[in-house]
């Protein structure tokens, strides 16, 4: 029997610490960056249960995607940052037209028509069930993201974060240090 429990206790500590999850206390406070000077994902926590998620890049447009899952309890409260429209023009519009008689008189105006156009959401930020936010956006030269609330049951989050359809570990930092990531997906432990 100890031989059971030595073997499992030397398994548990030889994982790494990316898979037993970072610390929550790690997220406290906003990490410093800026809008269209830097790249990455910007993680915080405020209040105890509040979250925030920022991305960013430098003028150049990107595609951020991922998801934010809760084990053992809900996230709550999802509250979307900077969420752009694409507007696209179907048909043109045609401007009200002058119509003429036979003799080039004016005998009245006949309407035009307003331009068809579709708009549709560029980022999708939402929920998928109770324990899971799923998102992907195009971003270039601004900050977008989302904040969201964990209750009290919650025990672990897993954040997987991808730019133009990678992961890049080292362009992901948390809390107000500027502590950069080096594994994902993002397992945070919160209790």
């Amino acid at each position: 029997m100890k031989l059971v429990a030595l073997t499992a206790l030397t398994a548990l500590t030889a994982l790494p610490v990316q898979a037993q999850g970072v610390p929550a206390v790690q997220f406290d406070g906003r990490p410093a960056f800026g809008e269209g000077v830097d790249l990455g994902y910007y993680l915080w926590r405020d209040d105890g249960d509040t979250w925030h998620v920022r991305w960013t890049t430098m003028s150049k447009q990107r595609r951020f995607t991922g998801a934010v899952t809760a084990e053992g309890g809900e996230l709550k409260n999802l509250k979307r940052i900077d969420v752009e429209k694409e507007r696209k023009v179907i048909y043109a519009g045609r401007p009200a037209h002058v119509v003429r008689g036979p003799r080039g008189r004016v005998i009245g105006v006949q309407g035009g028509r307003a331009p068809v156009v579709a708009t549709k959401e560029q980022d999708h930020i939402e929920k998928d069930g109770d324990n899971r936010i799923v998102f992907a956006a195009l971003t270039d030269n601004d900050i977008d993201g989302f904040d969201f609330k964990v209750d009290k049951e919650v025990t672990r989050l897993r954040f997987v974060l991808n730019i133009d359809g990678q992961e890049r570990p080292g362009t992901v930092e948390v809390g107000a240090g500027n502590t950069k990531i080096r594994n994902l997906p993002l397992f945070v432990t919160l209790r």
